[in-house]
């Protein structure tokens, strides 16, 4: 296992592009998530990214459960909401946990675990199943508040580079190349 990628939620993508860049790092186009009303961008990290996440058909999103999740999470404010753990077998890990499993296409297809009760409670990752870019990345760690034991459990015991605070559930902060976003 491993960090495969944070979302950063925003209701205006150029702007959290400009957010991401006047630190120092590039974003580049993404596309539309078919069937769920969201589109992206993209901060390429190597071999991880962040994924700047927001609404591109409110009529799709509310028609959508992943849609509205996303949705309702955006409409709070602009900032951390989830991060997704790159796994070999995703079958596997959703026959561990009793998880939800879905595909979600955008050039290529990735085989999601756990994404809407990852999303639903705020500090727990998804996982997903995709061919990994080659070499290094560039998320050091996650900080998220929530149960320990609970994070534990859901990892499978993975040692990861996160960090629990306390605090209401979620994801608290990302540090990217020893930045601390």
């Amino acid at each position: 296992m491993r960090v495969d990628h944070v979302i950063y939620g925003t209701s205006d993508l150029d702007a959290a592009g400009a957010r991401f860049e006047a630190v120092g790092l590039p974003v580049e186009p993404g596309g539309a998530h078919e069937g769920v009303g969201t589109h992206n961008r993209i901060v390429p990290l190597g071999a991880d990214y962040v994924e700047l996440l927001a609404i591109l058909d409110t009529e799709m999103a509310a028609a959508s459960p992943l849609g509205r999740l996303i949705g309702d999470r955006i409409a709070r404010g602009d900032g951390w909401m989830g991060w997704g753990v790159g796994v070999a077998d995703a079958a596997a890990v959703a026959e561990r946990l009793g998880a939800s499993q879905l595909e979600v296409r955008r050039r290529g297809t990735g085989h999601l675990v756990g994404l809407p009760e990852a999303l639903a409670d705020g500090f727990l990752p998804f996982f997903i199943q995709r061919e990994p870019k080659p070499g290094p990345g560039g998320i050091d760690r996650v900080e998220v508040a929530g149960d320990p034991r609970r994070l534990a459990a859901w990892l499978g015991g993975a040692e990861l580079p996160v960090d629990v605070a306390g605090g209401p559930p979620g994801l608290r902060a990302v540090t990217i190349r020893g930045r601390r976003l």
